[in-house]
């Protein structure tokens, strides 16, 4: 079954994955690519909410974080991974992150708080959106872009929440 989507949904996806390409209009383009196969493999229609999905499979690892909800090394990894993309680090409070005690000490909603406060410093926002799993999925915007960012979640009926305020 091929989905497709009304122009106007197109275009604020399209909108939406240049917001998560950090304005880099060829990663965009790519990204758009790959969401348009990863939609046309979806078995079920797409609208809403679930346009999340073949964005997630998209925008992978490059643009985005898909990480079960007790995989704290994973959160950092993912997040490190956006950060290198602007050039930025988050400031986890210990020299090594992924070390065994402090992972152990925090879970994946603490660390998306403790990222935020980071990134937000340096002009980011990290978000994500409600999985409806065992799972939190997200990406990272310029923080002048939530505006933006909260129309185009409007119109395409997205619930995502800053990273700090997660569900």
């Amino acid at each position: 079954m091929t989905t497709v989507l009304p122009s106007e949904t197109q275009d604020a996806m399209r909108k939406l994955i240049l917001l998560i390409s950090l304005h880099d209009q060829d990663a965009a383009d790519k990204y758009w690519t790959s969401f348009q196969h990863a939609l046309a493999r979806t078995e079920t229609g797409c609208d809403g909410h679930m346009l999340l999905w073949p964005l997630t499979e998209a925008i992978g690892d490059a643009a985005g974080f898909y990480v079960e909800w007790k995989d704290a090394a994973a959160l950092v990894r993912g997040v490190q991974a956006l950060c290198d993309r602007a050039g930025l680090r988050v400031d986890w409070g210990v020299p090594e992150p992924l070390a065994a005690g402090f992972l152990a000490r925090h879970d994946v909603p603490r660390l998306m708080a403790i990222a935020q406060v980071s990134l937000q410093a340096a002009g980011y926002t990290l978000w994500c959106w409600d999985t409806q799993a065992d799972a939190y999925a997200g990406w990272m915007v310029r923080s002048a872009d939530e505006p933006v960012l909260a129309e185009l979640a409007r119109h395409l009926h997205l619930m995502i929440d800053p990273a700090d305020e997660t569900y």
